[in-house]
């Protein structure tokens, strides 16, 4: 699994039922057919770069631009905007507070957040989106395929029993031997 897919997964998991949200918390950039229930948090990635590091194997370092695109019914008293502060500090709390959810990135090199209205559908919304940068590092391991089936094992030592160890050592004759086959 990509890190990025790794990365959005915690977060939903960490945002899903901890915000006023509640269980409306998802991993897509599309707006999925349930409903309309706001408010409402989809986890996407934005941008991913990766810029090789090292010789071989591959490595590279990534810079990745998570977006949580935040989603709330607009109100005419203006309390829309106040909620949905809210609720994007609540987000931010969640994660940058959780040592689990910071330490997938070497390092967050930056928080910037968006706020739109939208009054183009049934129901006027308004928008927060808040990226999160972060950067990583990947190693890419080649695979080699391994023809190595089995080994055996034999083992020649002195007699144990002789307390003036006065024999000359290994006499040729295996005491023990084991075949070891390796599941493929």
């Amino acid at each position: 699994m990509l890190e990025r897919t790794e990365i959005r997964a915690a977060t939903v998991a960490l945002l899903k039922g901890a915000t006023t949200a509640g269980d409306r918390v998802y991993a897509t950039r599309l707006m999925p057919q349930v409903g309309e229930t706001y408010p409402t948090i989809l986890v996407y990635t934005y941008d991913e770069d990766m810029t090789r590091r090292g010789g071989t194997p591959p490595q590279f370092a990534h810079d990745l631009t998570m977006v949580i695109d935040v989603r709330m019914k607009a109100s005419e008293d203006g309390d829309a905007e106040d909620a949905l502060d809210a609720l994007c500090k609540a987000i931010l709390e969640r994660l940058l507070t959780n040592a689990e959810w910071v330490a997938q990135f070497e390092e967050i090199s930056s928080v910037k957040t968006r706020i739109i209205p939208n009054d183009e559908g049934r129901h006027p919304l308004v928008l927060a989106l808040i990226g999160i940068s972060g950067k990583f590092h990947t190693i890419w391991q080649p695979v080699v395929p391994d023809a190595f089936e089995a080994t055996r094992v034999g083992v020649d030592c002195i007699d144990p029993a002789d307390p003036n160890l006065t024999s000359p050592g290994p006499d040729g004759r295996l005491e023990a031997e084991g075949v070891f086959t390796i599941p493929t």
